[in-house]
């Protein structure tokens, strides 16, 4: 079993080079923003931790998470680190416990974990290795006003508060470069990881 973090800035193309990898490889997907989703839901883990915090407002009538009303407390009320507290460390025992898991029945696969902030959250302790999905400033720009109708002035707002390209090359074991047209996209990131993956197996 290989457990890969899969990491890079917003439009590098994280989710096509998972889907990419699912189709050739036996994987487990583990994608911590959905997993923080799940957990804060009724009946998962955060959830009455979260009431706790934050109040009955952040529900729905029937009890159900209010997602919009706890992102407007959170985030409009200046309370984002008490969210992050809260959600992150259960997030990760969540990750980690699926992980020991997949060791105990002996799975063979790959095991992809994403999380938006996967370096700066420490999972690289929990990682065999680190995966730099890498795009150049210019193709991250055009993906994300292409892809999700992002404005130029939304985009740069966002790529500024991402973390530099210098951290990442830095921490990662592996730079895979998703820069190709989307006709090419598949060969060109399977020609890559291919031999990366025989390098391993040399080592």
């Amino acid at each position: 079993m290989k457990v890969i973090g899969i990491t890079g800035g917003v439009g590098a193309g994280k989710s096509t080079v998972v889907g990419i990898l699912k189709k050739h490889y036996e994987t487990e997907y583990l994608h911590c923003d959905a997993i923080a989703h799940e957990i804060m839901e009724r009946g998962g883990s955060a959830h009455e931790e979260l009431v706790s915090l934050f109040g009955t407002k952040i529900l729905h009538e029937d009890g159900s998470l209010n997602r919009g009303k706890l992102y407007e407390v959170a985030f409009v009320g200046g309370r984002v680190a008490e969210l992050n507290a809260c959600v992150h460390p259960k997030v990760r025992e969540y990750v980690e416990e699926r992980i020991g898991t997949l060791r105990n029945a002996e799975y063979a696969g790959m095991v992809l974990i994403e999380a938006a902030l996967l370096i700066e959250a420490g999972y690289k302790d929990i990682c065999d290795e680190l995966w730099y999905i890498h795009a150049p400033l210019s193709v991250r720009r055009e993906r994300l006003k292409k892809n999700r109708g992002y404005t130029e002035e939304r985009v740069e707002e966002i790529i500024k508060k991402q973390a530099s390209e210098e951290l990442f090359f830095s921490e990662s074991d592996f730079v895979l470069y998703n820069d190709s047209s989307e006709e090419e996209c598949e060969a060109h990131i399977m020609e890559q990881v291919e031999k990366h993956l025989k390098r391993e197996v040399v080592r």
